[in-house]
């Protein structure tokens, strides 16, 4: 494709077009080799096939004449510029920066993220100009011993809405979310029961206080009632100033409202919270102001009220499902104990060992450096990145550390607060570690709130923070409108053809999403699901997208392939996770992407097809379990020969060069990608195997496909427990 910039200048993108330039791109390149670094002819070659190679030229009377180049390597969602250069006679008039304009131009039409640029630190004038096209330098490296550079790693996010290339649906919001500022930061109501509860003596003082530090580290907002003030006012001692009326002044109010008896509203919520006095017609006057807090939240449009009636909270999953609003008590926005806290450590293939673990108070320096560094203000770490815990823990706080140095950050609220969830997340990209340290957080992230159920969740992050936008786009979040924050709908489940209905109804209530209301067949994995988004409007989106926008999720359809794949013991934790027991070492390298690697004979290529269902069925060697213990989604296979796999393939599997043979001494190898992993809640062992007749000894010591009653009936004893 040509883009005519004016002036006689064009840009040249097609191999068609760029053909005849190319010895003059070679002898460009060769001859600032100090500058451009050394590429053999073939890669110029190659590159202009695959549309890699972008060459400005000028329209002449003799022709077009060249007048230079970018050469650049996209590895979606980034991309690398491997070259730049413009001819000494053309150089002053922009066509550098055209380039690299064109190129941004490009990129985010198909929503890359980020482009990345290496430049040597004393090419003083190649600095300037990456400097002015708005890459800033996001760390630095030691370049090759012979020259003993240092390297500027510089990076220019893009302004790309969407995360995925054109595909039919809204790019800006795939799935409709709500993005208010009600939905970000809810607002509640407080009844007065909870503001007399601080006072130090009270019974339930820590659960008060946590409320209000809550409050304080901005997780949520609180209101108060006129009702609320003037009862103070009408209780207070004449000439004396009562302290809590004027810490309340500060909150802002909302008029009750006066819902008379008879009216819908009331009869309806009095039959709710007081069935029998309300039918007996004995309401007391404490009866009726509850009855209106709890009519001023729904008619204000409120995320709920906070209380400590118990009446109230024993029917509010009732009110939540009938008005929308949450009733909760402020025990709700403490930590009681968890189990699941963060405490794991991850081998890398730099070999060192990443340790991620919950942040404590002697962590508080350490984090503030890391933030500081990053350049969040003052304000906003008191306001929210640092919660306020001096009673009780109101926010998970993890980190990922390489020995005593902090590389990743990450706190959400204890409370599940209405809307989306806020997870504010801090990466320091100056460290060679830092995609690792993203890759540990997003993934712990999602696999604790996608363990909860159907969620929204909202990514706040800090200025310049590309690995976190680049990584998360393989797992399905998109921009939530504005540079600072990303979004995304956790499924956090496999829907099977026997938990449909009660998972859909899960999601819609937790984030409004609603899926068809029976499974529809599979045809192919392509094929467009419809659904109906939180803001009402129906869409369709095809089922590989949507289980990548609601990761981690599976649609297990009727009539979905499936194959059934033989995994060691010995293997099948560190590739799969899903261990009973904490283990004391160190996790495998492949634990740290979403995206995993299963290798196998090359003849099996032919059963590993997109969209798949991929069941791993542990083996008895080596004390395996001897049953299917997990599901994964097919995304891709090829084939790949041993050699190249050391450099390339090994790193998302949880093989080496020298445990190869352990699955076959063929020099090919069968590579297969699979995401979205689901450990079954309860094994399907060989004698279930039998029983539905793909457990003979043939059909488990390699890879084979099933019927789709087969894997029906695997799924439905698999998913039994739950």
């Amino acid at each position: 494709m040509t883009k005519n910039l004016g002036d006689n200048f064009s840009i040249l993108s097609r191999f068609d077009e760029i053909a005849p330039f190319l010895k003059e791109v070679i002898r460009a390149a060769d001859s600032q080799r100090d500058a451009l670094g050394f590429f053999p002819e073939a890669v110029f070659h190659d590159a202009a096939r695959r549309e890699r190679l972008l060459v400005i030229t000028k329209d002449l009377l003799e022709g077009r004449k060249y007048c230079g180049h970018l050469l650049f390597r996209p590895l979606y969602p980034r991309a690398h510029v491997l070259q730049i250069y413009t001819e000494a006679a053309m150089q002053r008039r922009g066509l550098a920066s055209k380039l690299v304009g064109y190129l941004r131009q490009q990129l985010t039409h198909y929503g890359y993220s980020s482009i990345y640029a290496r430049v040597a630190d004393d090419l003083t004038a190649s600095n300037k100009f990456w400097e002015a096209q708005g890459f800033y330098v996001q760390r630095v490296e030691r370049g090759g011993t012979a020259r003993n550079r240092q390297i500027h790693v510089r990076c220019h996010e893009l302004d790309t809405p969407q995360l995925f290339p054109p595909s039919g649906i809204d790019g800006e919001n795939p799935l409709g979310l709500k993005t208010s500022a009600k939905d970000v930061v809810p607002l509640y109501l407080l009844d007065l029961n909870v503001l007399f509860d601080v006072g130090p003596r009270r019974p339930r003082h820590v659960e008060a206080v946590s409320l209000f530090q809550a409050e304080r580290s901005n997780f949520c907002r609180l209101a108060i009632s006129t009702e609320i003030r003037e009862e103070l006012q009408r209780n207070a001692y004449e000439g004396r100033t009562d302290p809590m009326a004027t810490y309340i002044s500060l909150y802002p109010a909302f008029p009750i409202v006066d819902v008379s008896e008879g009216s819908t509203l009331f009869e309806e919520l009095a039959g709710i919270v007081f069935p029998t006095r309300y039918k007996d017609g004995k309401l007391t006057a404490n009866d009726r102001s509850d009855l209106k807090h709890v009519a001023t939240a729904i008619e204000h449009d409120l995320a709920g009220l906070i209380t400590n009636d118990g009446a109230i909270l024993d029917v509010a999953q009732i009110i939540q499902d009938r008005f929308s609003i949450e009733v909760v008590s402020p025990s709700a926005f403490l930590i009681q104990g968890d189990a699941s806290s963060a405490n794991a450590s991850f081998d890398t293939k730099q070999d060192t060992t990443l340790a991620l673990r919950e942040i404590e108070k002697e962590d508080e320096g350490a984090v503030r450096g890391l933030l500081s560094r990053l350049r969040v203000p003052g304000s906003s770490i008191a306001s929210g990145w640092i919660p306020v815990e001096a009673k009780g823990r109101i926010a998970t706080c993890c980190g990922v550390w390489l020995d005593r140095e902090l590389i990743g950050y990450a706190t959400w609220a204890a409370k599940e607060v209405a809307g989306p969830l806020r997870i504010r997340i801090a990466i320091d990209e100056a460290s060679p570690f830092a995609l690792n340290a993203t890759r540990i957080l997003l993934m712990y992230i999602l696999e604790r709130i996608g363990a909860k159920g159907s969620q929204t969740i909202c990514l706040n992050l800090p200025e310049n923070q590309s690995h976190v936008r680049e990584l998360a786009t393989g797992f399905g979040f998109h921009s939530a409108g504005e540079e600072s924050s990303l979004t995304k709908l956790v499924l956090g489940n496999a829907l099977t053809v026997t938990n449909w209905a009660t998972r859909q109804a899960e999601m819609a209530a937790g984030c409004g999403l609603r899926l068809p209301v029976r499974p529809p067949q599979f045809r192919n994995v392509d094929q467009l699901i419809p659904v109906f988004t939180p803001d009402g409007n129906q869409s369709h989106v095809a089922l590989d997208l949507l289980e990548t926008l609601l990761f981690p999720a599976l649609l297990c359809l009727p009539g979905r392939p499936a194959v059934l794949t033989p995994i060691q013991s010995k293997f099948a934790t560190e590739l799969l996770g899903g261990s009973p027991q904490a283990s004391l070492l160190p996790q495998a390298t492949a634990t740290l992407f979403h995206d995993r690697h299963y290798l196998s004979d090359p003849r099996t290529l032919r059963h590993f097809k997109r969209g798949a269902i991929m069941l791993f069925y542990e083996s008895t060697k080596n004390g395996g379990r001897a049953a299917v213990i997990a599901m994964a989604r097919i995304r891709e296979s090829y084939l790949r020969d041993v050699p190249t796999l050391d450099h390339d393939g090994l790193e998302h599997s949880v093989l080496s060069a020298r445990t190869l043979e352990d699955i076959g001494k063929s020099k090919m190898k069968t590579v297969t990608v699979f995401d979205n992993i689901f450990i079954f809640p309860r094994q399907v062992p060989l004698s279930s195997l039998k029983r539905i007749g793909c457990g003979s000894p043939n059909s488990l010591i390699t890879t084979r496909p099933i019927t789709d009653a087969q894997l029906q009936e695997i799924l439905r004893e698999a998913f039994s427990s739950e």
